[in-house]
């Protein structure tokens, strides 16, 4: 059982390669079953967000499950692994849950502190047990994580003075306006468009909101206030507002470069910014050429320095994942080593047992009694045989080199070690579990 986590992110990876790679929601069930059919892997989880794309998995081996999820992530992006493997990082075991962990307190974010990562983790969670695709090790990583993202929000100020993602991308998109009370669109009526919606209300002259279902547009607007709009009429919105906020989770652009000629032709003196916050891109590549028209898109807010945490509430909230990573570490070590004393002491008295058969011939002038003492005998001695080894095994199993003492009794007894869910206390957890944990 080992956790195993290969991604891109911000840090390193291009705007394009990031979607490219992203996984939207319509997709998430695809790209889960695609992880799945690998040789090496167990269980998976895939964060994908504007800052990253992350795939989280159980594995058999740990260089067999890289050389998995780099293929899978070759193939989803649909370019060789050449062009973009040097951009990828992986984590396994404690580095990989500590590294989960600081993902979701926003340590890793480009807005650090940001909090809309904590329910995009949540969410990443959700849907793997929803798809079956976690079980016993990414339940514990995963339910934890959220555990982590609120404590560190609680204990500490790292998300004191830490704007969103939304409210970088808006400062940027105002400054670009030349006009203080513009009209606004909506294109997208998800969590996003409604933290947008909600932030900027209050300055429009009016709100257009465009979404796939105008009942969800509809639903927006009861909120934000303006007019609710279905897709097919996103050709008015581009024409009449001033700021377009972009936020689907279409796996292809909605807006094309064709239809923003046409809005721009109608209103040549009246520049138009679009803030794209979907990933993949809700703008077709190239429209920011068009003239009168600005695409301020995550690529564009790498740049933007904001107002963050104060380091010391980063050192604390760092403190805390490294102190949690820890606690999974001995869970982890714990989880191995059950299985294997129950297969040791398994294998202990097969072998009592095989050796009473073998000699049940010449035993059997013994009567019920005489019987019983013998099999008490027997079981004693085993179980007296077992008791220090399985005493010292579970307190070294508490230290670092824990696991290597767990792998060993395995391989020297030569083990058939299998961990039973079951016996986890995270296992067989549903999403409603998930949902209150998060909540």
């Amino acid at each position: 059982m080992t956790l195993l986590v290969l991604g891109v992110s911000h840090r390193s990876a291009s705007a394009d390669l990031l979607d490219e790679l992203a996984v939207p929601a319509d997709l998430h069930a695809k790209a889960l079953a695609s992880v799945m059919q690998r040789e090496h892997v167990v269980e998976a989880a895939i964060v994908s967000t504007c800052n990253r794309v992350e795939v989280y998995a159980n594995v058999t081996r740990y260089h067999g499950g890289v050389a998995d999820l780099r293929d899978h992530l070759a193939e989803w992006a649909g370019r060789p692994l050449e062009t973009f493997g040097h951009l990828t990082y992986d984590r396994f075991d404690t580095s990989a849950a500590e590294h989960l962990f600081a993902v979701a307190s926003g340590l890793d974010s480009m807005v650090v502190g940001e909090r809309q990562i904590h329910a995009q983790i949540r969410k990443a969670f959700t849907t793997a047990l929803e798809e079956g695709t976690a079980s016993t090790l990414l339940n514990r990583v995963f339910r934890q994580a959220v555990r982590v993202g609120r404590r560190t929000r609680a204990e500490t100020g790292i998300s004191e003075g830490a704007a969103s993602i939304v409210d970088v991308a808006l400062l940027a998109g105002r400054q670009a306006l030349p006009t203080t009370n513009p009209v606004v669109g909506l294109v997208g009526a998800g969590k996003i468009g409604g933290m947008a919606g909600a932030r900027i209300a209050a300055e429009a002259e009016r709100v257009l909101v465009a979404n796939r279902t105008t009942e969800k547009a509809q639903s927006l607007v009861e909120r934000v206030g303006g007019t609710a709009h279905g897709l097919d009429e996103l050709s008015t919105v581009l024409a009449q507002a001033d700021l377009i906020v972009a936020s689907t989770d279409a796996s292809q652009p909605v807006i094309s470069s064709a239809a923003l000629e046409d809005a721009m032709a109608s209103r040549p003196d009246r520049p138009l910014v679009i803030v794209d916050l979907a990933v993949p891109r809700d703008v077709e590549a190239g429209a920011h050429l068009l003239p009168g028209v600005t695409v301020v898109d995550i690529h564009a807010l790498r740049k933007i320095v904001t107002q963050g945490p104060t380091g010391d509430a980063i050192r604390d909230a760092r403190l805390i994942v490294a102190e949690e990573a820890d606690a999974f570490a001995a869970w982890s070590r714990g989880v191995q080593a059950g299985p294997t004393i129950t297969a040791l002491r398994a294998q202990a008295d097969g072998v009592r047992a095989a050796e009473m058969e073998r000699l049940s011939s010449r035993l059997s002038s013994l009567d019920d009694d005489q019987r019983d003492v013998v099999e008490a005998l027997t079981r004693g001695i085993i179980n007296t045989l077992m008791h220090q080894p399985t005493v010292r095994l579970k307190k070294l199993v508490d230290t670092p080199d824990g696991e290597r003492y767990v792998r060993a009794i395995s391989h020297l007894f030569d083990l058939d070690v299998t961990a039973d869910p079951g016996d986890d206390d995270g296992a067989g957890w549903t999403t409603a579990a998930a949902d209150d944990a998060a909540s």
